[in-house]
């Protein structure tokens, strides 16, 4: 890569970037990293020069005038990056990281352009500029959600082990007598979340009292923000004849005493 086109990188203004965010799960074995550059016409590849870089100007990927330029991409992104050359000529500059992990999670990777004027009139028919900013979130689903329920004690406790990011936790409870259901207010709720240092994953537990009696059934829910998932886990507190309204039972009571004493 030529001194000029990092030079003029540096005078660019990042305002003009496509931002966006990527979504992935642990054990893709790609992520892909969108970009094009919006040209009026095809663009030649000996015309065409652009790289990818991270927030700490690590170079992932170098593209210039038809070659592929290794020498400059990061250690961190040896063998981890593919590029598309087919749909270079129409502008598609995206890129594909392999093997994402934790450690990518939330780096931030900018993509720079320009394309020379094959006709000679002038240096370049698209200046360099920076094209896409894409900021890459990586998440690992929680492997178990559980409620166990101390009927006695009247508390219920929720645990979800090994995910990423830190999931939100809520508590819905279902009313005895008339099936409405509603979440828990936070403040009645303690919930906290343990972060391994090793591989920086969360487990949470939380707990809540239940009110004897109240209760059909309380369930927890566990979102998680990246995926945008939601697992949950529910316990039925009250079942069989418990469940029937207080004049039901009272109604059923008084039929057996009736067919009892006609015996």
């Amino acid at each position: 890569m030529s001194a000029e086109f990092v030079t003029c990188f540096l005078l660019l203004v990042p305002s003009a970037a496509v931002v966006l965010d990527v979504n992935i799960t642990i054990g893709q074995q790609w992520a892909t990293l969108p970009c094009t550059l919006m040209t009026e016409t095809p663009t030649r590849l000996e015309d065409l020069l652009f790289y990818w870089q991270d927030e700490g100007r690590n170079v992932l990927y170098s593209y210039y005038k038809g070659n592929v330029m290794s020498e400059h991409v990061n250690r961190l992104y040896r063998g981890r990056i593919t590029a598309f050359p087919q749909g270079m000529t129409a502008g598609d500059i995206s890129v594909k990281l392999k093997n994402p992990t934790l450690e990518d999670e939330g780096r931030v990777f900018q993509a720079v352009a320009a394309v020379y004027n094959s006709g000679g009139m002038r240096r370049y028919s698209f200046e360099p500029r920076e094209i896409c900013q894409i900021t890459l979130h990586v998440a690992v689903p929680y492997n178990s959600v559980s409620v166990a329920v101390n009927e006695e004690a009247t508390t219920a406790v929720c645990t979800a082990q090994r995910g990423f990011p830190e999931a939100l936790l809520r508590w819905r409870v279902q009313d005895l007598h008339n099936n409405s259901q509603y979440f828990i207010d936070p403040r009645d709720v303690k919930t906290t979340a343990v972060q391994s240092s090793q591989d920086r994953l969360y487990s949470l537990n939380s707990t809540i009292n239940i009110p004897g009696g109240r209760y059909r059934s309380v369930s927890c829910l566990i979102h998680n923000p990246t995926l945008n998932v939601t697992d949950s886990d529910t316990y039925v507190l009250n079942k069989g004849e418990r469940s029937l309204p207080d004049w039901s039972a009272g109604l059923t009571a008084a039929l057996v005493l009736l067919v009892s004493a006609l015996q």
